[in-house]
């Protein structure tokens, strides 16, 4: 394992569901990571406060900023699982994409064209669809 105890990671994306903190513990032996959780998208926020273990290779180091649309506010409740329709689950894969190559700094129109670019190409090809839809659909179900 490459992650050390103390080191900022995230899991996941905004977009859908996302989980950052700092490392407490590795478990070399199972290859197993437990992160503390300090901030995470709304549908995440009543992890907050928690240590969660996650498989080393499903975390990425956080280089930079914290993305937008996460909070450090525990919630008290866990909100009802996010309810979305193919299309938006196509949307929000495609930004997805734009923002993990491109990060979410780029002027607003761009960002905009450049999703809706990949949300096409999404769309012309049914069997991607079909992944990203049935991937989304195992992503939210965790959450119920």
């Amino acid at each position: 394992m490459n992650l050390h105890n103390g080191e900022r990671v995230f899991w996941g994306a905004p977009e859908v569901i996302y989980l950052e903190g700092t490392i407490t513990a590795t478990q070399e032996e199972n290859q197993t990571i437990v992160v503390h959780i300090d901030r995470a998208t709304p549908h995440s926020a009543h992890l907050i406060g928690s240590d969660v273990p996650f498989a080393a290779n499903g975390l990425k180091p956080l280089l930079g900023d914290s993305p937008p649309g996460t909070t450090e506010q525990r919630a008290v409740q866990a909100l009802p699982p996010l309810n979305l329709s193919d299309d938006e689950k196509i949307q929000r894969g495609a930004a997805v994409a734009v923002h993990q190559q491109y990060g979410y700094d780029l002027p607003k129109e761009q960002e905009q064209a450049l999703i809706a670019q990949v949300a096409e190409v999404i769309e012309r090809d049914k069997e991607m669809r079909q992944t990203i839809i049935h991937s989304m659909d195992e992503i939210l179900r965790r959450e119920r």
